[in-house]
């Protein structure tokens, strides 16, 4: 199979730039949201000494980290409490919530890693993975069914890391990793029964060179490297990152039929083995597992291509594999816009007069035409070539200097709407902006947010309170999102690339709520928000085609839908915790780290300009009078639910 690019192109049709702004609709707090008390200790995630040498990437996943997680049936979540127990809630909008222990992570401390924030991963209706957020990971399972009133027990543990670590005379704390389980999927093949995770931690270079790490036992020691330090600051080099993939047997665990009934408390040492690891730029952001020993990664800048790889992965791109990269050709034109113009500009081979021109403006189209030119008319004719909007055709004119520089003037018949591409047919040409377009597109984009509302922090209300209480970063720093995410689709077994998207594609803004098992149909993956100018466009990885006979189609990806104007919106949201979109494009979610959640509907048709903005204010929806935090959300069908300290609300987007 060659070597295939993934292609995040926009489709200009499910575009919007005549888009003019969401408008307010405020939701009464009483009428949408439901409160509940935790019936358990409280959700405090576990501060850091501010003196803790996190790397950018640490910081802000831990900020961002997502409390609340997917149940193994519809509308069922886990949050794991203060004391390490992991408790079930049961979401019904017809009935108040139902909440139950399910099982109670034993607690300690390690000497070879810091601790990070524990997580429940769903593998199957019966099977639960629990990681403690150091460096053990349980496989619990359902001993009853019956609703509100569920079993589960612990079947078998694994520990997570090198193991033990020789800490040096000075600093220990600075060699110490912290761990994250980027996802999980439980896979049947062959008569045996897997769990396949990723693991992913920073990698301290100075660390391993002097403990000889690579000779550690456990899973995910990568290669020794020459990193100096772990501090990072804002002018050092980023540590890379180790992303290790993890295969652990549960066959000892089953019988004929089935997974062996468990008996509390006795759960089994299982066997975890590396399958390969891989060493990224930064914590990825997207990791999905296919049905076919395939999954997808995202991460910002790509993963390095060296031999921290499998074994068998080589150490450069094969024949193969270049020669399905398009080679890189000039554009034949670049064009740039303002609020009221277009202009396009076109770099002529041969010297051309005046007279050997006919350019033909109408107010939707360009014919240019080059008389006994050969050169010029083979690559730079248009017929009647349609433009992406309207233009005035009396008020656009065009230009040639100097024989060579051909330049069009145009002017918008719809002044303010910006245009996502020069044609109605998207060629691949980006625009060509001047720093000083900036300005422009900020004055046009203050109407996509009413004024009609106080966005103004009230007092005392902190701006991004982990980050400022666990690391000495600035905020505003970890509210930069990353420019540019690579997606691959890579070999289980080997880790090797068989597709990934290239530099310039559209950078990631958010990922999309994740369906229950049960609802998810086929090869589907979860579906990711990237930034593209203004607008927030959501891609899927399944239904589409590819032209390459031997691709995957489940894994190309494909345009479902665009928020206008997300991207811009998120942006001037300083306070911001979390931000989702709705799978199936309904609404986008961003929730503020106290008090308000924004939910963004989408337009009512495709003509239609304008799209609706609701705002949950959280602010007195408290059980105690205290401000809480918002922790984590999930979306069960028209129900939004958020994890607080001390409470989970419910947000009806029907009365939004």
């Amino acid at each position: 199979m060659s070597y295939i690019i993934l292609d995040f192109k926009p489709d200009t049709a499910l575009l919007n730039p005549r888009f003019d702004g969401y408008k307010l609709r405020l939701a009464d707090s009483e009428d949408t949201t439901s409160v509940y008390s935790l019936e358990s200790e409280a959700v405090s995630p576990q501060k850091l000494p501010s003196s803790t040498p996190l790397s950018y990437d640490e910081a802000s996943f831990r900020v961002h980290y997502n409390h609340l997680f997917i149940g193994p049936r519809d509308s069922t979540f886990i949050y794991i409490d203060t004391a390490g127990v992991a408790h079930m809630v049961y979401v019904d909008k017809h009935s108040p919530l139902q909440m139950i222990a399910l099982f109670a992570i034993p607690q300690k401390e390690s000497d070879s890693a810091l601790a990070g924030y524990p997580g429940a991963y769903t593998l199957s209706e019966n099977l639960i993975l629990l990681f403690d957020g150091i460096e053990s990971a349980y496989v619990i399972q359902r001993l009853s069914a019956a609703k509100g009133s569920e079993q589960w027990s612990a079947i078998g543990l694994f520990g997570i890391g090198p193991g033990p670590m020789a800490a040096g005379p000075t600093e220990p704390q600075a060699w110490r990793r912290m761990y994250s389980i980027l996802g999980a999927a439980l896979v049947r093949e062959a008569g045996q029964t897997l769990i396949r995770l990723h693991v992913c931690y920073r990698i301290d270079r100075t660390a391993e060179t002097a403990t000889g790490l690579s000779g550690s036992r456990g899973i995910g020691a990568c290669p020794s490297l020459a990193l100096p330090g772990v501090a990072v600051s804002r002018q050092q080099t980023p540590p890379p990152f180790c992303v290790v993939a993890v295969e652990v047997d549960l066959s000892q665990l089953v019988s004929t039929s089935g997974l062996q009934a468990a008996q509390p408390y006795t759960p089994a040492t299982l066997n975890a083995r590396t399958v390969h690891t891989l060493r990224s730029h930064a914590i990825p952001v997207y990791c999905e597992y296919t049905a076919d020993d395939m999954y997808v990664l995202g991460v910002r800048d790509g993963v390095e291509q060296d031999d921290t790889e499998s074994a068998s992965r080589p150490h450069s791109p094969s024949e193969a594999s270049l020669s399905a990269v398009p080679p890189c050709i000039p554009d034949l034109y670049y064009w740039s816009q303002t609020s009221s113009d277009v202009t396009m500009c076109m770099e002529l081979p041969v010297n051309v007069d005046a007279k050997q021109i006919q350019c033909v403006l109408t107010r939707g189209a360009i014919t240019l035409q080059f008389n006994e030119v050969p050169e010029c008319e083979a690559k730079y004719g248009l017929d009647h070539t349609m433009l992406c909007d309207e233009i005035v055709a009396d008020d656009s004119v065009w230009t040639i200097e100097n024989g060579r520089l051909l330049t069009l003037y145009l002017q918008k018949v719809h002044e303010g709407a910006r245009w996502p591409t020069l044609f109605s047919k998207d060629d691949g040409v980006l625009e060509t902006m001047d720093p000083n377009e900036f300005a422009v597109i900020r004055e046009r984009l203050q109407r996509l947010t009413s004024d009609s509302f106080d966005t103004r922090r009230p007092a005392g209300m902190p701006t991004m309170a982990l980050a400022t209480e666990e690391v000495d970063q600035d905020s505003d720093e970890l509210e930069q999102e990353s420019s540019s995410v690579v997606f691959s689709v890579r070999d289980w077994r080997t880790g090797l690339a068989s597709a990934s998207s290239v530099a310039g594609s559209p950078g990631w803004l958010c990922p999309s709520f994740s369906r229950p098992l049960g609802q998810r149909q086929g090869n589907e993956l979860p579906p990711v928000c990237l930034r593209f100018d203004v607008d927030g466009t959501v891609f899927g990885f399944n239904g589409a085609t590819h032209a390459n006979s031997n691709a995957d189609a489940s894994i190309c990806p494909r345009h479902w839908g665009t928020f206008a104007a997300l991207s811009y919106i998120q942006a001037s949201k300083r306070e911001k915790r979390f931000m989702y979109v709705d799978p199936d494009m309904t609404v986008a979610v961003l929730a503020e780290t106290q008090r308000r959640i924004y939910i963004y509907h989408q337009v009512d048709s495709a003509d239609s300009n304008t799209a609706a903005q609701s705002v949950v204010d959280l602010g007195g929806a408290t059980v105690t009078g205290e401000t809480e935090e918002v922790l984590g959300i999930q979306l069960s069908g028209r129900m939004l639910v958020v994890l607080r300290e001390r409470s989970i609300c419910t947000v009806n987007l029907d009365r939004c």
